[in-house]
């Protein structure tokens, strides 16, 4: 706790350098900032016609863990002192001690703004390289993970991912070969758990097919393990995440992914009411756990509302409105006076939008 709390006092003081030459395109670990603010920068570098048509997606390899200590220690604008305390700290794992040569403290509060301080000035060093080429050249960041758009794959091979191998092995830490790759904007690429990519010359963001699966097959798994709850129990632990899930894609073209998922969650629900009543028809399951509005079936329970019965009802995902995202300004932190009034009113906007459901319903 002790540590911790030395963490969080330094990282009060480190906290406003961080985010003065932090790259004004990097997302991860930043206050007021999120991926839709990422995924934002990704459109507006790919959508027109003109824009960049080739994409550098990459990835840090174990990023937090291969930190130089030397490098961290020698450009941190921190106590000596403490900083190598916690670099050299060391951890236990099953009841074995365990040296740290490299990499930040496991766990401590204070590790994402090390990451941000050490990968400061990457974008800084692509317009470098844009202005020499003469190219289109635009650079996205969120933590470890970053895309960069450029109007040919030779300047991306040949100039880009050379000068960011460097960059890199001077602070410890190498590019992911298996998760960087060079795509045309054609074929699209996943970022984030969405992926981008033109149709016939249109940028479409949409929900990656491979997050869909992944969250389809975690709520099947979770409606299997709950076939003898009760059904406001089940509808309690499904709700926060199918809001938070619809949520997080709301912003991009996700109508049709929503409407497919929520088609699916309705046929996980029908095979547990089924397998809960196998001697019950199929009639009788319907008019117990299902309301028929308008010709759309759903899930529902009841709860007591002052003395009153009144209906529990699964989140309909296919309901959920689409409004495209506003980017935060790149130069925008909340320790510039300046930008104090412009992020009150993100914030109070963001707070309006997020109303749009049942606020009963969303405290259960």
């Amino acid at each position: 706790m002790i540590d911790r709390a030395q963490q969080a006092l330094h990282l009060t003081a480190l906290d406003p350098v961080s985010e003065t030459i932090a790259d004004p395109n990097s997302y991860g670990f930043r206050p007021n900032r999120s991926t839709a603010d990422a995924i934002a920068q990704c459109f507006k570098c790919l959508c027109k016609k003109g824009s960049a048509q080739w994409v550098l997606e990459g990835d840090i390899k174990a990023c937090f863990d291969k930190i130089g200590h030397q490098w961290l220690i020698d450009n941190i604008q921190l106590d000596k002192r403490m900083l190598k305390q916690w670099l050299k700290c060391g951890f236990i794992d099953k009841g074995l001690f365990y040296k740290t040569a490299e990499g930040t403290p496991q766990g401590g509060i204070i590790s994402p703004t090390l990451m941000l301080l050490t990968l400061a000035g990457l974008e800084q060093l692509v317009k470098s390289i844009a202005r020499k080429t003469g190219n289109k050249i635009n650079f996205i960041g969120y933590a470890d993970d970053f895309v960069i758009t450029g109007t040919s794959k030779e300047v991306l091979t040949n100039e880009i991912k050379p000068q960011l191998i460097h960059f890199l092995q001077e602070r410890g830490l190498t590019l992911s070969e298996e998760k960087t790759h060079i795509t045309h904007i054609n074929d699209g690429f996943d970022f984030l758990g969405f992926n981008v990519r033109k149709y016939n010359g249109k940028l479409l963001i949409k929900p990656s097919k491979s997050n869909v699966l992944s969250f389809l097959r975690n709520m099947r798994e979770l409606i299997r393990k709950h076939l003898t709850i009760p059904v406001n129990d089940l509808i309690k632990i499904i709700n926060p995440k199918l809001r938070g899930w619809a949520n997080y894609y709301r912003h991009c073209v996700a109508k049709q992914v929503f409407g497919y998922v929520g088609h699916q969650i309705f046929l996980m629900l029908w095979r547990w009411a089924i397998r809960r009543h196998p001697n019950k028809s199929r009639h009788w399951i319907a008019r117990k756990y299902f309301l028929n509005r308008k010709g759309q079936w759903q899930f529902h329970g009841w709860q007591k509302i002052a003395n009153m019965d009144c209906l529990f009802n699964l989140v309909q995902i296919a309901h959920t409105p689409i409004k495209r995202h506003v980017k935060i300004r790149g130069a925008a932190t909340p320790y510039d006076p300046q930008y104090e009034a412009y992020l009150s009113k993100r914030k109070l906007g963001k707070e309006c939008r997020n109303t749009w459901f049942n606020p009963v319903l969303a405290a259960l």
